[in-house]
């Protein structure tokens, strides 16, 4: 029993007869060869399933960049490359390139912060007492404690916490919370935001500050943590209290910060001028860096010209760093579409261009750190294997696993021959293409672009289990994934048989809305080692709505069309509701200053 599927040009996937039985002795030649050509499909379904089960499996826990798992990945990835007899094209003759990733910063135990009053001194320790939020390029700070309240400065409000007081080479105590009540009813978006009271208290001098949160909210307790932390740059140290290190400070003391009014007359917050109060912030930090690998797998061809072909294989774990929402942190992130599914059709491009003899060579790339910035190709096209001078083209692959019937494909205009190429690869694919000249989407192909090589990127669209747990092997669509990879090999081979040179291409002009597919497209790479809250915006992509709206980069963006974001994945929920055409207004703190614009969404 075979199963007959049929398809027409231009619509999605329809299956027009299914379970059909052959009876060999009457099957016509015509029937032969489709089922030839259904058993071949079979087989390359089953190839292409293997790869993308495995590395979308929970073994994998969600190939996150550092982890054990990664690297077994790096290593499945690594043998189906000698499987099919790509030759080894990493360093030392292996498949392997490695790099260096910095994952935050830790800190040490011996760090400490000694709160002085008087004769009595407590120590607090990391971890345990406080949660490091960030540090400046200084180990120690040392200061008078200053109370300033909630740390607010509103002028439109009235209201402002800092009023007759001198924290310049001070140490600020904060409420995290707004108990004082400052203004009833009114959304403080800005001014409660801790990235705010961090950066307001540095503008006027602070060289430290201790935030001290409300631990009668259930919602504002915290894990004790001595592990691995992300550590935010801001030029200040600041650190939240845990609750046990609240209790060491007040509790014991029979204060409590609810009674936010009357902290001025405790014995443990120093009056306005109080010389004989001192805290010492004492850190002692170090990187958290991992090793990773890229994986690479090379077929010579009849020339000493070749072309890329990329996919990155990492994920984001567990969700610590990049899930939408953070009640998901913590569940494994399969990722069978970011990008199992770009890898297994890596693999499958492998094993199906081994079999030939190609006219220029053929780069297979697996990067990993794609999630934490492009750092994988960005590191290849820093350090080539191979001469990035006889790279005629480089081909991403990033989540081709859901489409509905049509490929996204961006990069076209970075050589004036793709589009005539892909137009006649349209011609027998039953796939819709949808174009964007400019080069959007951040993936590994603009490490590429940077270094003036033509780029091709291949993308089914954003959905609503992207960065989320849900994100699983069962929900690919095999049969249109199929057609997105024959649509890539036959782009490869013709532009493998080339007559004529490619020629990177400068211009970039706007793409017009008859291109424009329904995924907005934002413009911003994300700095993904940021710990605290909002979205802070490690790149402002040239081009960009974000660009044009007049955002830069190390902005922090702090509520959008209103609603206050506090995690990259309330940014990413955010803007998957909108379209592209729509005006959205934002808001971003830039150092201390709130600024207020809106911003036109174009489209992947």
């Amino acid at each position: 029993m075979y199963t007959l599927c049929l398809y027409e040009k231009g619509q999605s996937v329809k299956i027009i007869s299914k379970k059909i039985q052959f009876q060999l002795f009457l099957i016509p030649a015509v029937a032969l060869l489709m089922a030839a050509i259904s058993v071949a499909q079979s087989g390359e379904d089953t190839y292409f399933m293997q790869h993308l089960r495995y590395l979308s499996s929970d073994a994998l826990k969600g190939r996150g960049n550092g982890s054990e798992e990664l690297e077994h990945a790096a290593e499945y990835i690594a043998e189906y490359f000698r499987e099919a007899g790509l030759l080894p094209a990493g360093e030392g003759d292996t498949y392997f390139q490695k790099f260096e990733l910095v994952l935050g910063q830790r800190v040490h135990a011996k760090s400490q912060i000694t709160y002085r009053f008087g004769d009595t001194l407590i120590q607090l320790k990391p971890g345990e007492d406080y949660i490091s939020l960030t540090a400046d390029n200084q180990k120690e700070v040392k200061g008078q404690p200053v109370f300033v309240g909630s740390g607010i400065t509103a002028p439109a409000l009235g209201h402002d916490d800092y009023k007759g007081l001198d924290v310049e080479g001070k140490i600020a105590l904060i409420l995290e919370h707004n108990s004082q009540g400052i203004v009833e009813g009114i959304n403080l978006t800005h001014y409660s935001t801790t990235v705010y009271k961090i950066m307001n208290a540095r503008s006027r001098g602070a060289v430290g500050v201790i935030l001290l949160p409300d631990y009668s909210n259930p919602s504002k307790r915290i894990s004790s943590s001595s592990g691995e932390i992300q550590i935010a740059h801001v030029g200040i140290h600041a650190v939240r209290l845990t609750e046990k290190g609240s209790s060491q400070l007040f509790g014991d003391g029979g204060h409590d910060l609810d009674m936010a009014t009357g902290l001025f007359d405790s014995q443990f917050f120093p009056k306005r001028d109080s010389p004989e109060y001192e805290v010492t912030i004492n850190m002692h930090m170090a990187r958290v860096r991992h090793t990773v690998r890229n994986v690479l797998g090379f077929i010579k061809g009849k020339t000493e010209k070749i072309i890329v072909l990329g996919a990155h294989y990492d994920h984001l774990g567990t969700g610590t760093h990049g899930s939408l929402g953070s009640h998901l942190k913590g569940e494994i992130h399969n990722g069978a579409d970011d990008n199992a599914s770009g890898t297994a059709g890596l693999l499958q491009l492998a094993k199906k261009f081994s079999q030939t003899t190609p006219h220029r060579g053929l780069l297979f790339i697996a990067f990993a750190g794609e999630e934490l910035g492009l750092l994988g190709s960005k590191h290849y096209t820093q350090y080539p294997t191979m001469d990035l001078q006889n790279t005629i083209a480089m081909l991403n692959l990033d989540m081709i696993g859901r489409s509905d019937g049509d490929i996204f494909i961006g990069g076209t205009d970075t050589s004036n021959k793709f589009r005539m190429l892909l137009e006649s690869v349209q011609e027998s694919s039953f796939l819709k293409f949808s174009y964007s000249d400019n080069l959007r989407g951040s993936s590994d192909h603009l490490s590429f672009a940077s270094k003036k090589i033509p780029v091709l990127f291949f993308f089914s669209g954003l959905h609503n289990d992207y960065h989320r747990p849900s994100d699983d092997w069962e929900r690919i669509n095999v049969d249109a994934t199929r057609e997105v990879i024959d649509v890539v090999y036959k782009t490869v081979n013709r532009l493998s048989n080339l007559q004529t040179p490619l020629e990177y291409l400068e211009r970039h002009p706007k793409s017009s809305r008859m291109e424009r597919t329904s995924k907005p497209r934002f413009g911003a790479i994300v700095d993904t080692s940021w710990s605290l809250e909002g979205v802070r915006f490690e790149e402002i992509v040239e081009g960009s709505s974000a660009a044009a709206a007049g955002l830069r980069n190390g902005d922090v963006l702090l509520s959008f069309e209103g609603n206050k974001i506090q995690s990259f994945g309330e940014f990413t929920d955010a803007l998957v509701k909108k379209a592209p055409g729509d005006e959205v207004e934002v808001v971003v703190l830039r150092g201390e200053r709130r600024i207020r614009t809106s911003i036109f969404l174009a489209g992947w």
